[in-house]
């Protein structure tokens, strides 16, 4: 008997970056996501720029990119978010879980159960937003790359000035701030939808982040990467493209 032959699918992925990125930061990830994938899948991938995406809240932004994907003719289709990507693609699976197949988070929180952390998160971005708007670029970007969270690594991309806009730097922190963010985990867990949580080994926040959602989401995998920080793809982008691949496929 001849080995059974492989249908390619008709499968497209949207990848969401973080703040302070811009879409290429994906860009050398993508073409060995689509090597991976192949043949089994045939992958299309589209790149959101947050610069230029339409959304007043993160509630208005997951609705308006919904509509703008639900028009693709695809079989099935994917998210992947990192951090502030991820918490906008929490926010697009609840918003039309009918619309994905399956998602990967990377880095991301599923939101702050205390008004009162709300309410300080909401402060510290609003003075980061202000920041933003006026103090020097390099020292900034220094500034931000020494938080915690980052564990003493430094960005493998460049974080230039010419690529932003100040102004849309200080309405993002603001806007899209875990201060105005509810806890979506009791959301989260009425959804049927296959995910797959990414955290670095050395960012403890985000370690605990994936740990609360696999105990409460059946659905979901927690994977840790190991000896990285917050920014994982960067990090250990072969890793995440061996756990991304093998992710998908799985889906099929």
């Amino acid at each position: 008997m001849s080995p059974k032959s492989i249908v390619p699918s008709e499968v497209g992925l949207w990848m969401i970056h973080g703040n302070l990125q811009t879409p290429k930061v994906w860009q050398p990830i993508t073409t060995q996501l689509h090597q991976a994938v192949s043949p089994k899948l045939n992958l299309s991938i589209f790149l959101e720029d947050l610069w230029n995406s339409p959304g007043e809240s993160l509630e208005e932004w997951a609705a308006l990119f919904c509509q703008r994907v639900q028009p693709h003719p695809f079989k099935s289709r994917f998210l992947l978010g990192y951090s502030l990507g991820g918490r906008l693609a929490f926010h697009a699976l609840l918003h039309q879980p009918e619309l994905w197949q399956g998602a990967i988070i990377i880095s991301a929180d599923s939101g702050l159960a205390s008004e009162c952390d709300r309410n300080n998160c909401l402060t510290k971005d609003i003075v980061w937003g202000n920041k933003f708007l006026h103090e020097n670029w390099n020292n900034l970007i220094q500034e931000w790359s020494s938080l915690p969270i980052f564990c003493g690594h430094k960005p493998s991309y460049s974080v230039l000035e010419e690529d932003f806009s100040r102004a849309k730097i200080s309405k993002v922190f603001q806007k899209f701030s875990k201060g105005h963010q509810k806890d979506l985990l009791p959301n989260l867990q009425n959804l049927d939808i296959p995910m797959l949580y990414i955290s670095g080994e050395k960012d403890n926040k985000y370690h605990q982040v994936g740990q609360r959602l696999a105990s409460q989401y059946p659905r979901l995998t927690h994977h840790i990467s190991l000896h990285t920080g917050h920014r994982v793809p960067w990090e250990n982008a072969n890793e995440l493209i061996y756990i991304v691949s093998d992710f998908l496929k799985q889906c099929f």
